[in-house]
Parts: structure tokens; C-alpha cells; sequence
């Protein structure tokens, strides 16, 4: 049997429940459904039947074609009552609130609440596993194909990613300081490192071995991927608490002056809703018939974590994606109603990180 046993810690508020969705767990189906996500973000295959049948071969399958899983993930131990937190910001004695005259979160801290906003409002408030909280992460495999597919997607899910609620924005980051097992020669402790250039070497060095485990297969999917994908990197702050709050300011500022070009800040996620009345959103629609796709988007903007050493480097992921077209709907009675549809693009993503100032960036 293939196994690799990491010793890991949890470096921002992960916000993962367990079935009753309250009580924080650490969840084997979440943490293999983000190595999914981050696989076919690597393959980049536009045959979506050819990428949803070598995934089934890994991963697992169900419907028509069901298959069980070469993968087992076990997360252990669970996290007791002292390793879980109540409110966030009492917690951690953070600065923000909102101001209902100019309809802004303000504060020293309104980066963070801006970007965990969903876990954090007063009814909403959802309880999480603490920063600093150590467990083991194993991986098992009695198939070496699928073991080392398994391995790249992890390393993926961790350094370009976050597990559970909130992992496109800050959410669920973990670090790595222990490992046991084959890793084919993956770098999953990142270590001697004090810059943003030396961090950005690193991240290069082990992407270019994932995707010789992982063909990519260089093509434009409609979902999205690495492909042509962007990656920032800051100067580390000292707390993750400092770190993520300075991306979220940078993201809370940028939206706040661009708020009224309500199509093109959709690309950002999606559904967007514009008026206090709540009647008039943007949803994504598609391209052949002027339909709705979908009530909602996930961001391609990825805003993560990486701690090195207690210091905490702030990175933003920019993943490839064709964008569907944007429609403006408001509300009637009970229903969502079409008013008026525009094609976008990622441009107002680019504007954003190019006013980022004093970072490194990877291109993929």
C-alpha cells in the first residue's frame, strides 16, 4: 500500500461542519472534494466526458458510472471543544462594523469581516476550528497511479488553496511541518524561506513537477483552471489575522470604487445584489440560447495563506476561466425577471492585481 502521513496545523478559521452542519469537523469527503476540484483545475481537459472518466478512475465515481475510490483520506484526531471558537471577532478582539449611512464596513479589521462576511453576520454566525489546532492528514492508495494523482492535487489543495466554507477567501488554510511517507519529491515543508522571491522559487519549482505527474493537456476548458492562471505574492505579515486583513482591504476597496460597473464585477463571483431593497442581482447566463445558467458563480480569485516559519504570506490566485454572459435581473412578486444581458471578460480581475503594488508573481 502508498501512504503518506503529513502532520499539519490549521492557520486561518476553518469553517467545516459535520453533517449537522454546525458542528466543526474535519471532514475526508470535503478535503477530497477540494483534491478533485484542484485535479481537473491542473488537467485543464476541454473533453468533459474524457476528464470526468479518468477522475472516476482516481477519485471516484457515481451515477451512471460508479466506481469506488483508489483514494482513502484519513483526518485525525477531531477537534475538541477547546479547539473550536464561538465569534471571530470577539475572539480575536477585531475592529469592524457597519455603517449603515454610507453602507461600508469600516474599521481596522473590515478587510477580515469583509471577506468571511457570510460566517460572521450576527444570524449567520457559524462556528469554526481555531487557528493552531494540529492534526494528521493521511493518504492511502493500493494504486501507484492514482496515489501520486492524489498527491499533486494535495499539494495544490494546500498551497494554492483552503478547505471548507470561506476557502476562496481566506478560509480553512493549513500548513504542513511533518511527513511521513513518499512524496515524489513534492515539497510539502516549505522551509528556509523569508522573502516573497525565495517563496515564489519554491512554488515554481514544485508546479512544474505536478504537472509532469499530471499531463496538462494545454486547452481552454469552460471551467476553471491553471492554465494561463496568475499568482501574487506579498510580503509576510506576522499573524494570519494581520495577513488576511491586508488582502481583504485591498479587495474591500477595490470593489467598493468599482460597485456601480455592475456587469463586469461579476466576473468576481456571482450572484451580486444591487439595491438595499434586495430586487435587482447578476447572474450568470449562457452563451447559445440568452438563458439562465445558474443562480450563482463561484470567484476564480482564490485569496489564501502560506505560514513559513510564523511568518504568514498572503497570496492571490487568479484561475483561468471563459466567462459566461452576465444578465441584470430584477425582482417581480416571486420572480427573477431578464432585463438586460452583456458579454464580460477578466480585465477588471487584471485591473485589481495590477494596482497591487510591491508583490512577486507566478504565470502559469
Amino acid at each position: 500500500m502508498y501512504k503518506l502521513t503529513l502532520t499539519c496545523k490549521v492557520i486561518t478559521p476553518m469553517f467545516m461542519s459535520g453533517s449537522d452542519g454546525r458542528s466543526p469537523e474535519l471532514r475526508p469527503s470535503e478535503f477530497k472534494g477540494l483534491m478533485r476540484f484542484w485535479w481537473r483545475a491542473i488537467k485543464a481537459e476541454k473533453d468533459i466526458t474524457k476528464l470526468k472518466n479518468e477522475e472516476f478512475e482516481i477519485f471516484g465515481g457515481i451515477g451512471e458510472k460508479t466506481n469506488k475510490s483508489e483514494i482513502k483520506i484519513r483526518l485525525y484526531p477531531q477537534p475538541s471543544e477547546r479547539d473550536i471558537g464561538k465569534n471571530i471577532k470577539n475572539d480575536y478582539k477585531l475592529d469592524w462594523y457597519y455603517d449603515r449611512n454610507s453602507n461600508i464596513l469600516k474599521g481596522n479589521d473590515a478587510g477580515i469581516g469583509y471577506l468571511f462576511y457570510s460566517t460572521v453576520l450576527t444570524k449567520n454566525e457559524r462556528k469554526y476550528i481555531k487557528p493552531g489546532f494540529p492534526f494528521n492528514l493521511q493518504i492511502l492508495s493500493f494504486d501507484e497511479y492514482s496515489f501520486k494523482n492524489a498527491i499533486a492535487s494535495l499539494w495544490v489543495a494546500i498551497y494554492l488553496g483552503g478547505f471548507g466554507t470561506r476557502s476562496r477567501r481566506g478560509g480553512g488554510n493549513i500548513s504542513v511541518s511533518k511527513i511521513e511517507g513518499n512524496c515524489y519529491n513534492l515539497s510539502f515543508l516549505l522551509s528556509n524561506i523569508s522573502s516573497k522571491l525565495a517563496l515564489k522559487k519554491q512554488l515554481e519549482d514544485n508546479l512544474k513537477k505536478i504537472f509532469s505527474f499530471i499531463k496538462n493537456k494545454n486547452t481552454n476548458p469552460l471551467y476553471p483552471n491553471l492554465k494561463g492562471s496568475r499568482i501574487v505574492i506579498l510580503d509576510p505579515e506576522k499573524t494570519w489575522h494581520e495577513a488576511i486583513n491586508k488582502i481583504g482591504i485591498y479587495f474591500k476597496q477595490f470593489r467598493e470604487a468599482n460597485k456601480r460597473d455592475i456587469f463586469n464585477m461579476g466576473i468576481f463571483g456571482m450572484p451580486i445584489i444591487h439595491n438595499n431593497n434586495l430586487r435587482v442581482r447578476i447572474v450568470p447566463y449562457q452563451k447559445d440560447n440568452e438563458k439562465r445558467l445558474s443562480d450563482r458563480m463561484a470567484s476564480p480569485l482564490i485569496i489564501k495563506l502560506i505560514e513559513i516559519e510564523n511568518n504568514y504570506f498572503p497570496l492571490i490566485i487568479k484561475l483561468s476561466i471563459i466567462p459566461p454572459l452576465v444578465g441584470k435581473e430584477e425582482k417581480k412578486g416571486n420572480e427573477w425577471i431578464k432585463k438586460e444581458i452583456k458579454k464580460i471578460d477578466s480585465t477588471k480581475i487584471d485591473e485589481f492585481l495590477n494596482e497591487i503594488k510591491n508583490k512577486e508573481e507566478i504565470y502559469l
